[in-house]
């Protein structure tokens, strides 16, 4: 079946009752779109393209509940609203981020400073440990080896895709499990 002879109101039906291929005709006519109105905005075209993806999973994820009239217009609140919530996030581990260097400024012991980092270092491995193995080994190929997408797609034999949804699910994991480790040692710290 040939997607691109479908409307938008055709696609959005389709996407609905859960057809993967309207998906990425929505994701071929609208991803550059998106992604530079996210480029614009944050100016990071890695960051950029991990909004977008995050941006098609949620359409994906929504795809039964989602009202959607306008997809141009649906796509383009989407994405602002990707950009605020990674902007609020970025300003938060920064104030984090301050506090904790001013702390480390402040101690007097380097082995406790040793310790901490011991300790989220464990924290990130055990993290990354509960990742499913797939998504473990493309996340260290990514984070740890510097791998491209590219080349992770070809090592594994997946498509570059499915490699960015390994990723950014990883992130997305990494950051919702150590935000709490990293919260309650600036606390324990301030205090």
């Amino acid at each position: 079946m040939n997607y691109k002879v479908f409307d938008d109101a055709i696609l959005l039906k389709l996407l609905k009752a859960g057809d993967g291929a309207a998906l990425e005709e929505i994701y071929a006519r609208y991803s550059e779109m998106v992604f530079l109105a996210a480029l614009k905005k944050v100016r990071s075209k890695a960051i950029a393209e991990e909004l977008v993806q995050n941006l098609f999973i949620s359409l994906w994820v929504k795809r039964e509940t989602a009202q959607i009239q306008n997809l141009p217009s649906y796509l383009q609140s989407a994405i602002r609203y990707q950009v605020i919530d990674y902007i609020r996030s970025q300003l938060i581990r920064e104030k984090y981020y301050q506090s904790a260097k001013e702390q480390m400024v402040v101690q007097e012991n380097p082995s406790e400073s040793r310790l901490l980092l011991h300790e989220l270092s464990i924290a990130i491995d055990n993290t990354i440990k509960k990742l499913p193995q797939k998504t473990q080994e493309i996340f260290r190929l990514s984070r740890y080896e510097k791998r491209s997408t590219k080349e992770i797609a070809q090592h594994m034999n997946l498509s570059e895709k499915a490699v960015e949804y390994h990723v950014t699910q990883s992130l997305k994991f990494m950051r919702l499990h150590l935000k709490d480790f990293i919260i309650v040692e600036l606390l324990l710290h301030t205090l």
